[in-house]
Parts: structure tokens; sequence; C-alpha cells
């Protein structure tokens, strides 16, 4: 294994890992950087699937060459297959993966924090010592990660950077989501630690199952790349369309222009940008 694909996996756990430096004394992040950060990474996704990750789904082994014909409408349905996987994982995660908690007593309490309201808490809720829900949380969010690590390195050893900074990028509201609800039910930097670890090496075992145990098959691997690309679809498109962030603001169009721009100058894979 190259010190390329290791210090791309050190890279997605570390900026997973990182912010449990929040739990002890019960920090949190501001909501304006929250939403600043998920807006970016949600346009550099989607932007990232249409310049860097769907031309290599239908890319065979020579530059521009497409790959066997009759494999164009599976790749579409996987592609359809990723979008549904994504909204069944929500059912567990309740949007997460586009920097969400979903859960009302906490966002009332947000919202009174942020216009230094009192807040109350309501009987039979979270805040009368029950805690806040987060097995279902961390599965579904192993699960999301684990899928899309698999296409992260391609069969021919080529990391695809534009994936790789996507995930790296989305894994940081996904992140303060969770670092909240730990904050939340009290648990210690341990528990904290070990919970942001499992989800963090996720997406590299994801990686690595791709790579050491499935057949290094070119339509096979397409299949799989549609399928996180249905996924990323799935996040980006909720994130630009979300009800918290589709107020039309300058700063949220330069931030989708900065992201697409970002995505553009990205290295994609070698077939694709054999300049870079």
């Amino acid at each position: 294994m190259s010190t390329t694909i290791i210090l791309a996996y050190i890279l997605i756990i570390a900026g997973i890992i990182g912010w449990v430096v929040l739990v002890p004394g019960g920090k949190r992040v501001g909501s304006k950087f929250t939403s600043y950060i998920t807006i970016f990474g949600g346009a550099f996704l989607f932007a990232s699937c249409f310049i860097n990750l769907v031309p290599h789904i239908f890319l065979g082994e020579a530059p521009y060459q497409f790959v066997t014909p009759g494999i164009h409408f599976k790749i579409a349905a996987s592609v359809m297959v990723g979008f549904l996987i994504q909204l069944l994982l929500e059912q567990l995660t309740r949007g997460a993966e586009h920097g969400h908690n979903h859960c009302p007593c906490c966002e009332e309490e947000r919202e009174a924090t942020e216009h230094h309201h009192a807040h109350h808490p309501h009987p039979g809720h979270c805040h009368t010592g029950a805690v806040h829900p987060v097995t279902g949380l961390i599965i579904g969010l192993c699960i999301h990660a684990f899928l899309e690590g698999m296409p992260l390195v391609d069969i021919d050893g080529d990391i695809h950077q534009g994936l790789l900074y996507g995930i790296v990028l989305h894994n940081i509201p996904i992140t303060l989501v969770l670092v909240s609800l730990f904050i939340s039910n009290r648990y210690s930097f341990w528990r904290s630690f070990c919970l942001l670890a499992l989800f963090a090496v996720m997406t590299p075992l994801g990686s690595l199952c791709n790579l050491f145990l499935l057949p290094p098959n070119e339509t096979l691997q397409s299949l799989i790349m549609g399928v996180v690309v249905g996924i990323l679809l799935h996040v980006s498109v909720n994130i630009l369309f979300d009800h918290d962030h589709n107020t039309f603001t300058l700063t949220k169009l330069l931030l989708i222009l900065l992201a697409f721009a970002a995505a553009y100058f990205t290295p994609g894979c070698p077939e694709i940008y054999p300049l870079f």
C-alpha cells in the first residue's frame, strides 16, 4: 500500500477524531461556522460528483473509452440505488450527514440560546435526564461512511481526490453533531473518543475491503462508484436545498461558487486529468 493512500486514511481519521477536544468543558462550535462549512462541503460534493466521479464511472482502461456496452443502464440504476440507500439511512441518522440533529427540544434550546431567551425543559423529553438516542445514529453513520469509502482508491491504486476532500469536508458537520450529542448525554472524553474513532475508521475500512476483498473488475467498480454518487447526490442536494440553508444570501452564493471552483481545480483520476 502506498504512502499516499495511508496519508489519505490518516487525514480522514484525524479530521474526525480531532474534534473530540470540544468534549471537555462542553465546548460548542458556533452555528454560523457549522452552517458555512456544511454549505461549502455540500456544494463541493455536488460539483465533484459531476466533475470527477461521474466521468470516471464511464471510463474504460484507455482514456475516454466507454466501458462495456449495455452497462450504462446498470450504472444509472446503481446511482438510484445509492440515492435510496441514503434515504433509508437517514431514518437512523436523522439528517446528521447534512449537519442536523433533528431533536425538536434541542433545536428549541439552540434557537433560544441564539436569541438569549430562557429555555425551559419539557417534561417527558430529552432534558428530563433521558439520553439522546445515539446507537442508531452511529450505526447509520458507520454504514454511510463505509459505503462512501469503498471507491476512494481505484484498482490502479490512485486516490479519487475529489471524493477524498469531499468526505473530509462533509465529515465536519457530522462530527459536530456527534460531539454535541456526546456533550448533551454527558459522555466521558474516552467514550466520546471511542465512538468518534469507530466512525472515523469506517471510511478507510470500506476502502480496504474494496481493495483486498472484492475483485478488481471495471464493471463492479463502476457500479460501486455509481452507488456512492447516488449517496453523495442525496446528501449534497439536501444540504443545498435544506430549509435551514435555503435563504438566499450573498455569503451562501459565494460559498457555493468557491466550492464549485475548488472542485473544478481538484485533481480527478489520472485518466480524466492527465496533466494533473
